[in-house]
């Protein structure tokens, strides 16, 4: 059974036990290539995500799947803070403000669910 390269464009089969074929590889240990952050198949580092998801971020959403997956999200970042919050006495100052900037942004985007 083979593997299709991980690459958003690569069709090229290769042995179950890789991830890219041999092409994409090299790109990959030269840092010319990661993960997409949509899809996590393999892009280019000059962009931000693949081709793929960067045409289906054009298309318009379904408001009602977006602003549920919003509100999971929420859900996520308010267990996350208040996980860490008991810890973060000993974190370094620019961390802190890191953890509370995520907690101003959560509020402000809770905030423009509400209304």
């Amino acid at each position: 059974m083979s593997n299709q390269c991980k690459f958003w464009d690569c069709f090229e089969n290769i042995s179950p036990i890789h991830t890219f074929c041999g092409d994409h590889f090299d790109l990959l240990q030269t840092g010319r290539i990661d993960e997409c952050p949509i899809c996590s198949r393999g892009k280019f580092t000059t962009s931000f995500m693949c081709n793929d998801c960067d045409n289906k971020s054009e298309e318009p959403l379904n408001s009602g799947q977006t602003k549920l997956s919003t509100i999971h999200l929420l859900a996520a970042v308010d267990d996350l803070i208040l996980m860490t919050k008991t810890e973060t006495a000993n974190w370094p100052a620019d961390k802190q403000q890191q953890l509370d900037h995520l907690q101003e942004m959560a509020n402000r985007v809770r905030n423009e669910l509400k209304s």
